[in-house]
C-alpha cells in the first residue's frame, strides 16, 4: 500500500493526463512567472497542479484524498484498505474513536 502523498502524486499526474489543456497551461508557466511570485518554477507548477485537482474534485462534490485513492489504486482490496486507513487517521485528526467517526458519517 502506497502512503496517501503517493496516491496523491498519481492522481494528480493522471488528472493532468486526463485534461491536456490543463497540463498543457502549467507547462507554459515560465521561470519569470515563478520568480514574480518568489518561487521556483517546480514550485509554482505543483502549486497550479494541486489548484487545479483541487478546483477539479470540489466542482465534483469530491473528498480529495478518497478521489485519489480511488483513482490511482486499481486494486480494489488495497484501495479498500488505504481508504479505511485515512479514514482512520483522520477520526484521530478530530480526537473521535473509530467508532464514533462510523457513526457520525454513516460508514
Amino acid at each position: 500500500m502506497k502512503t496517501i502523498e503517493e496516491y496523491y502524486a498519481a492522481a494528480t499526474a493522471l488528472f493532468l493526463e486526463a485534461h491536456p489543456e490543463i497540463k498543457a497551461g502549467i507547462a507554459a508557466l515560465s521561470q519569470q512567472d515563478a520568480e514574480t511570485l518568489g518561487m521556483s518554477l517546480p514550485a509554482l507548477q505543483r502549486m497550479q497542479t494541486d489548484r487545479a485537482y483541487a478546483a477539479f474534485t470540489r466542482e465534483k462534490k469530491l473528498d480529495g484524498m478518497l478521489f485519489a485513492i480511488q483513482l490511482a489504486e486499481p486494486d480494489k482490496a488495497v484501495a479498500a484498505q488505504a481508504i479505511e486507513a485515512y479514514l482512520r487517521q483522520h477520526a484521530e485528526a478530530l480526537g473521535m474513536s473509530w467508532e464514533e467517526f462510523c457513526i457520525k458519517n454513516e460508514l
